[in-house]
């Protein structure tokens, strides 16, 4: 059975797809009729090579704009596999550049990190909300499998300025609890 991390992949995208209609039910989405976009995490094995683990429609993303969004999303994933090697960066934020088209919402657990290590070399993305949306989504998706705590969740939240993020991870709060169901 293929799993992300040691999570099973129907349990990861049942996470995922949880804190997705949580996200568009907050007040404060700022985009309500934005439905959905696609998920991508990649894992950065200790060989040096990069393994594509989950790419998956969350929600639902209107046909036009499904390419870009699929390709925006493994765009900010494989950015950030280069540059958390050569600049030790933890957010897609950190090389964001519209004028590029590089934009945020991608994360990864920082070195050293206090989260659970099999989620230590895991880089995830979301395209298909705002950007702040996408970043919110995946930093909660990530304290939900306990792979970066709060604290780190909050570096990150930093770097963005992300004002999405505590009311969604107030939204999850009953996710948190039995969402990792593998041996720890």
């Amino acid at each position: 059975m293929q799993t992300i991390g040691v999570i099973p992949r129907e349990q990861f995208l049942r996470i995922a797809e949880a804190v997705l209609a949580r996200f568009l039910a907050l007040p404060e989405n700022p985009k309500p009729e934005k439905k959905g976009g696609y998920l991508a995490v990649l894992d950065c094995l200790d060989s040096g090579w990069v393994k594509m683990l989950f790419v998956n429609e969350l929600g639902y993303c209107e046909p036009e704009r499904a390419n870009a969004y699929l390709g925006y999303c493994q765009e900010k994933a494989r950015r950030l596999v280069g540059l958390r090697l050569e600049a030790g960066h933890i957010s897609a934020w950190q090389s964001r550049s519209t004028y590029k088209e590089a934009y945020g919402g991608a994360i990864v657990a920082p070195a050293g990190g206090a989260g659970y290590s099999d989620g230590k070399d895991l880089v995830v993305a979301f395209s298909g909300l705002t950007e702040h949306g996408d970043e919110a989504l995946v930093l909660v998706i990530w304290m939900i499998f306990r792979w970066i705590t709060l604290t780190e969740a909050r570096q990150i939240v930093e770097i963005s300025e992300n004002k999405l993020f505590e009311p969604l991870m107030i939204a999850c709060n009953d996710l948190f609890d039995g969402a990792r169901t593998v041996e720890e």
